[in-house]
């Protein structure tokens, strides 16, 4: 972002100035992570209070702080008081907002936004300049602070929208205000908060609130019924954008949409749902989504999604990240897609509340029904997945720990395996990852 006074920041949190009117540039939330010239943004949290970290921020270069209680301003720098911090950081995010005249897509669903989120950056960077929420940013916290930092000069930005519940994707569509919106994926998620499949659909769904004239959805054929739009692209199996001839190896996924070849590096039946995702996101902005389409080919997700290792003689799949019941079909369908001895490796799936056992017990039938060679079943609720992949007849096993679950896993290893690993965020599955 370009620089700002302090006074002109006080003005748009609504806030009382006190210290010098000095300039400044970016924000930060991290005192850890100050950088030169930073404004500290003091938010208060379940566990820690931005508050008690003010002197830290400036004494790693910020000059200025935003606070909800007046403190002690180091000589040449400057505070803003507000009443809300969180509220402030959003009133930043909404004035750089009005100032935008570039293109805004928004990315919300179920699993595979941090993923798409990338994929449509990447993609979009052959065109302009591209400003993305890092990392899965995609909070109420996160997306206001993502554009309160955004560079001025960008022709798009692209921002990621999570939600627990009802209401969140609502709350980050009113700052960022889309010109297309996306939903990846529509399946079973944080049910804990949100309560059941179709509040999940109604709560992602909160993307489409208050669309222009121009604006453009772009959702899975499958879910497009749930919602009443007007300008809309659909993509995946009878959608607008379908892919056809699917071949996986270990190499990767090659497929075609419409009369045009795509291959991907990623060997992922939900990163190809991703990608099909991105080319409806650069045909809704208007852009000839052929001609861009094999940039695909270059493409790398971010770490922990899908990602492949090979050691010795066999294969790992890092698929760590995170894990629902939408996400795990995707992981294990493409699993069964590989040749070798194709080995689960599965971690309990969590926040899905009273339904938890009837999906993990999902999970071991799937397994049994995809006719993956063995599974490892780690955690409590996936005890289910065991005791239903067990029933089927399958090679499985169950462990409460990780060691233990190390030592199935060295006695199923064999030349050409290929090794799933996944779990909710939780589970930290990729401790087995770095153990294998």
């Amino acid at each position: 972002m370009g620089e700002l006074s302090a006074r002109e920041l006080a003005s748009i949190c609504r806030g009382r100035l006190y210290g010098e009117n000095i300039t400044f540039s970016g924000f930060c939330i991290d005192s850890r992570e100050v950088k030169e010239g930073n404004v500290f943004v003091a938010l208060r949290g379940g566990r820690h209070d931005g508050h008690d970290f003010a002197q830290e921020a400036f004494s790693r270069g910020a000059v200025g702080a935003i606070v909800q209680r007046g403190i002690k301003v180091p000589k040449g720098k400057f505070y803003v008081l507000v009443d809300d911090t969180l509220e402030a950081l959003r009133r930043i995010a909404l004035y750089r907002r009005r100032l935008f005249t570039g293109r805004v897509i928004g990315v919300a669903g179920s699993a595979g936004k941090t993923t798409t989120k990338e994929m449509i950056a990447f993609l979009l960077s052959k065109i302009g300049k591209v400003c993305k929420t890092p990392k899965n940013y995609n909070s109420q916290i996160g997306l206001p602070f993502s554009i309160a930092n955004f560079e001025e000069d960008c022709q798009f930005w692209v921002v990621e929208m999570g939600a627990s519940q009802k209401g969140d994707v609502k709350n980050l569509v009113k700052l960022a205000k889309p010109h297309v919106r996306v939903i990846t994926a529509i399946g079973e998620e944080h049910l804990e908060t949100f309560g059941c499949l179709d509040d999940v659909i109604v709560g992602n769904g909160e993307i489409f609130e208050d669309m222009q004239e121009r604006d453009v959805a772009v959702l899975p054929k499958y879910v497009s019924h749930c919602y009443e739009l007007k300008n809309v692209i659909t993509f995946g199996e009878g959608g607008d954008l379908q892919a056809t001839n699917i071949k996986l190896s270990k190499e990767g996924i090659t497929f075609q949409v419409e009369d045009v070849s795509l291959s991907l590096r990623v060997p992922s039946l939900a990163v190809l749902e991703n990608a099909l995702c991105s080319l409806g996101v650069l045909k809704a902005l208007g852009y000839n989504w052929k001609e861009l389409s094999h940039h695909l080919a270059n493409f790398s997700p971010a770490p922990q999604r899908f990602h492949l290792i090979r050691k010795g003689s066999f294969l790992i799949i890092d698929d760590t990240y995170n894990a629902n019941p939408p996400s795990v079909r995707k992981a294990l369908l493409s699993l069964s897609l590989f040749d070798g001895c194709r080995i689960a490796l599965l971690g309990d799936m969590l926040e899905l509340g009273p339904m938890s056992e009837a999906y993990h017990r999902e999970v071991g039938k799937l397994c049994a029904e995809l006719g993956i060679d063995a599974c490892i079943f780690y955690g409590t609720h996936m005890r289910f997945a065991y005791e239903e992949c067990l029933r089927h007849g399958v090679l499985c096993y169950h462990s409460s720990s990780k060691e233990e679950a190390l030592r199935y896993l060295s006695s199923l290893i064999r030349e050409g395996s290929v090794i799933l690993v996944k779990g909710s965020r939780g589970m930290k599955m990729e401790d087995l990852v770095r153990e294998i």
